[in-house]
This record gives C-alpha cells, structure tokens and sequence, in this order.
C-alpha cells in the first residue's frame, strides 16, 4: 500500500509541475507510465516471474532492482555530463565576460573595501 500512495503522491507532484510548465507532457507522461508499471506490479508480483525468468533472474522483484538499479546509474551519469557541461558554460561565459569587460582583481577588492567601510 505504501507503494501505491508513493506513486500516486509522485503523479500529483508531476502533474503540479506540468500546469506550471516546469517539465513537458513526454516527461509528465513517462513517469505516469513508470508509476503505473509499479503499481502493477506491486498488485500482482507473481506477473513478473515469468519476464525474470527470460532475464535469468530467480523472481521478479530481482529484475525489477536491477532495472530500477540501472535506470538510477543512467540517471546519475547523465546528470554528471549535465552539471559539467553547465560548469564549462559558467565558466566561458564568465571568462569572456572578463575579457569584455576587463575586470580586474584589485578593482574587485577595492569595491569590497568601499562596501565594508
């Protein structure tokens, strides 16, 4: 039971960040498919047996950590590659800002002392 309030809880947050336009209605459908595949799942877990077995895995809530172990790596890695890009972005921008705008360390430490007095 604790399963299925998660994921509804999980469909209405997704749902609320649809309506403000925070992810786009693929996303939104995605993760309401991937709840209902829990769901499913969670009600009749002697289904996935028969899957595991195709996959060599004793039961079927072995296959489904498996995946779920390999969608979070997958996860994380594109994340990774996410954060860097933005990180060398932040940092060209902030060196052609530099560039442009000539900023220099000493007059950065006197505007710090301006502020302080």
């Amino acid at each position: 039971m604790l399963l299925i309030i998660i994921t509804i809880i999980a469909i209405i947050f997704m749902y609320n960040r649809l309506r403000v336009k925070k992810i786009t209605p693929a996303t939104f459908g995605l993760w309401v498919v991937i709840c209902l595949i829990i769901n499913f799942f969670a009600f009749a877990p002697k289904l996935s047996d028969p899957l595991a077995g195709f996959f060599g895995f004793g039961r079927g809530l072995d296959l489904l950590l498996v995946v779920g172990f390999a969608f979070t790596v997958y996860v994380l890695f594109r994340l990774y590659v996410k954060i860097d890009e933005i990180n060398q972005n932040m940092t060209d921008l902030v060196r052609a800002l530099a560039i442009h705008d000539e900023i220099k360390l000493e007059d950065i430490e006197s505007e710090l002392k301006e502020k302080k007095e």
